[in-house]
């Protein structure tokens, strides 16, 4: 018994916060810009065979290759908003089929360039080996990952509450049009949150990139997690995905160490989810506003 809940608790913290990276900037999305990013996907596969094309192609360091990459995300992101979001916002039927094609565009890309048999690996790997918590063992990278998870969401949080930018894309968020009546620059605001939240996705896929598969479909797997814990959390609001992130990973957890299934992880998150919004259909927390 102890063992179990040893293991639970070290993977619902492990597993919770690296969640929240991944879905931190999916529910933002959806919390300033109204709207259901489906492309979000194309962020997971482009973090990591974006920096592998810079360092086989080109033959570029780690380091520099991930500055090429996240170069290239931004570059994408704003195309993204200026050719479909923008374009297309009062139509959201066309606006979800492009954004769903640009994921689907950039995973094939993927698969032709960089099928699953290349062997695409990053070096990023913080911390070599395992720690220890009593019988639950979990490799040091996924530990330290954890901690930047949390300092990375706790800026998150400061910068919404504390900063004048951040207080104006929280009220861009309730109300567009007082938004302009006040002289809040819409347009500048919409297109630097595109590219704000990137950086939790691609820490995040950077940080699991040595210790998880990877393969040029992935991005549908974690996108589906990053829509279940902003949907639970309420979507657009901080404080529920971070809540929401941590039930799906006791979720997880539960299900790994003491039912034995690894296989049902996605389907008790899925109960969860479906159980806690027939209770609390607007989620854990309030979607319209960011915290």
């Amino acid at each position: 018994m102890v063992t179990y809940i040893e293991n639970v608790l070290v993977f619902t913290f492990v597993m919770g916060s690296i969640y929240l990276l991944l879905a931190l900037g999916f529910s933002l999305i959806c919390g300033v810009l109204r709207i259901f990013h489906l492309g979000y996907a194309y962020i997971f596969p482009l973090t990591v065979y974006g920096t592998w094309m810079f360092m086989s192609a080109l033959g570029w360091p780690l380091i520099p290759s991930i500055f090429g990459m996240i170069a290239v995300q931004f570059i994408v992101s704003i195309i993204i908003y200026k050719g479909m979001i923008k374009k297309y916002m009062t139509t959201e039927d066309v606006l979800l089929t492009a954004l769903l094609l640009v994921a689907l565009i950039v995973e094939q890309a993927a698969n032709y360039f960089y099928p699953i048999q290349a062997g695409v690996y990053l070096e990023t790997t913080l911390a070599e080996g395992t720690y220890q918590f009593g019988d639950a063992v979990v490799p040091k990278q996924l530990i330290i990952g954890s901690f930047i998870a949390l300092a990375m969401t706790g800026a998150f949080v400061f910068f919404f509450l504390k900063t004048k930018t951040g207080m104006a894309i929280r009220a861009l968020s309730q109300d567009i049009y007082s938004s302009k009546i006040v002289g809040i620059n819409v347009e500048w605001l919409y297109m630097f949150t595109m590219m704000l939240v990137l950086l939790p996705v691609i820490i995040g896929m950077l940080i699991v990139a040595p210790v998880w598969s990877l393969d040029p479909g992935m991005g549908w797997m974690y996108m589906v997690t990053a829509i279940l814990v902003a949907v639970l959390g309420g979507l657009g609001n901080i404080k529920g995905t971070i809540l929401a992130s941590f039930l799906i990973g006791f979720a997880h957890a539960f299900v790994c160490f003491v039912l034995g299934e690894p296989r049902f992880m996605n389907l008790s998150a899925l109960i969860l989810v479906m159980v806690i919004l027939i209770i609390r259909p607007q989620g854990l927390a309030r979607s319209e506003s960011l915290w």
